[in-house]
């Protein structure tokens, strides 16, 4: 397909300001260091830079064109180089990405939610990759830039795309879900996340929901039947819909949830009136969820439903998300620091609980962060959560490791067993004093606190 700069200007309603405009390109980049001779630089805003200030440096590595907003200055620019004009290069960047996604006649998977959005994509994925060409979003790429810049990876070697949809304020689902113009929707579940922005619980679910309000009448709402805010939510859309869940009826359902120690979970899936006997190789039952979700996602594309089991038998997880990792004589880690909130908090500790079974249990937990006006209170009600769940020792980082500290004695932790680090290493040497053969740890903390650190260098205390 022979795309110009001319098409992408009438695709943003760009203005062309110098340049020939019947050039091809080969891509587009947002990152000056990394740009490759051949693309168009995409000059964005953001907290810490501005992709603007960068222009010359762009050009000179090779860019043919460039994005820009009114009212910076490109004087300096050589008159080859193609100037577009925009008032908001960030909508314009989405514009440019639903645009050339509608250019591609096939299905598209959209996944949001509170807690498992990322690994339910994932999983989703895993299984389609058995019999189609699945483009999807790397990671959790998933925001007004993420977003934009994998879909405008779509190629005509793709059948397929499944997408996360990320947010942190309302409105910005509404906008991923114009610019993906998704086939099917999925919201994992509703919980108390970016309260920072969002303040309420309510909140949070009418932004999550944005995606039933914006998807087509003719594309398929995945609903999970447990959570009654999603229940709530799928009653204003219209179209065709398709119900996952464990504890109440549902079209794709699992029994006979058997826990296999730290390796993984055995179920069967149930998709109607037939029985499909599942091997996850995932630790924590809330994963069980994920799949049906993901096996609901399926169902609705029409897919064989024989390729669920063998999918999910080959899943393999991102990293930092439920790693069980040995170490030394007989010590198990699990390593779920990738983020962290209040219900994935509640999964994590729960999970490790049955994982660990009578041996002595260290939890290495960081900040919930994000969570606004709630913290203390969200921070001080973890505390109290930690003793029902069999932890012998707690080990804290961060701004609320104070409130925890306080909610755990409170729900009768013992604290002489609860230590405060100032930072990484020392919660670190802190662990390794602690730790005695046959026990289990759990790290985990929001993404900001970076609790793989205290991961990293325990191991490499323990090659020393």
């Amino acid at each position: 397909m022979r795309l110009t700069l001319q098409w992408i200007a009438a695709a943003i309603q760009g203005r062309i300001k110098q340049g020939n405009p019947d050039k091809e390109y080969i891509g587009i980049s947002i990152d000056s260091r990394s740009l490759q001779s051949g693309e168009i630089f995409w000059a964005l805003k953001g907290e810490r830079f501005d992709g603007h200030d960068f222009i010359i440096e762009a050009v000179n590595k090779g860019a043919i064109g460039v994005v820009k907003q009114i009212g910076k200055d490109v004087s300096e620019i050589r008159e080859d180089v193609i100037i577009i004009e925009v008032d908001d290069t960030l909508r314009a960047l989405g514009d440019f990405a639903g645009r050339y996604r509608r250019l591609y006649d096939i299905p598209v998977v959209a996944v949001t939610g509170s807690n498992g959005k990322t690994t339910t994509k994932e999983m989703i994925a895993a299984i389609l990759s058995l019999k189609r060409q699945v483009i999807k979003n790397k990671g959790n790429l998933n925001n007004l830039i993420g977003l934009p810049l994998s879909l405008l990876k779509l190629s005509s070697h793709h059948d397929i795309g499944v997408f996360e949809l990320g947010m942190n304020r309302k409105g910005e689902i509404a906008r991923l879900t114009e610019i993906s113009d998704p086939s099917v929707g999925v919201i994992t579940n509703i919980g108390p996340v970016h309260l920072e922005h969002l303040k309420s619980l309510d909140a949070v679910a009418e932004s999550k929901g944005e995606l039933f309000l914006k998807m087509s009448s003719e594309a398929t709402a995945i609903i999970n039947k447990d959570d009654l805010r999603v229940n709530k939510l799928s009653q204003k859309f219209s179209g065709r819909k398709i119900t996952f869940g464990i504890n109440h009826p549902a079209e794709v359902s699992a029994r006979n949830i058997r826990l296999i120690k730290s390796e993984g979970i055995n179920f069967e899936l149930q998709i109607k009136d037939k029985i499909f006997p599942v091997y996850l190789p995932m630790i924590g039952e809330h994963n069980v969820m994920n799949a049906l979700a993901a096996a609901a996602v399926v169902n609705a594309l029409g897919e064989d439903p024989e390729i669920i089991p063998k999918g999910l038998k080959n899943f393999t997880n991102l990293s930092l998300r439920q790693e069980v990792v040995k170490i030394g004589d007989d010590i198990k880690l699990i390593n779920d620091a990738y983020n962290a909130n209040p219900i994935s908090m509640e999964f994590a500790l729960k999970t490790f609980s049955q994982i660990k079974g009578s041996s002595r249990g260290i939890a290495v937990l960081g900040d919930m962060l994000e969570l606004g006006a709630e913290s203390i209170t969200l921070h001080h009600r973890l505390g109290k959560q930690i003793a029902k769940f069999g932890i012998d020792y707690l080990l804290l980082l961060g701004e609320y490791a104070s409130v925890v500290k306080e909610g755990a004695i409170a729900g009768d932790f013992r604290p002489d067993h609860i230590f405060i680090g100032k930072e990484h290493a020392e919660l670190s040497d802190l662990l390794k004093s602690i730790l005695k053969k046959g026990d289990w740890v759990l790290v985990k903390g929001s993404r900001k606190r970076r609790m793989e650190k205290v991961v990293d260098s325990l191991l490499n205390k323990f090659k020393e």
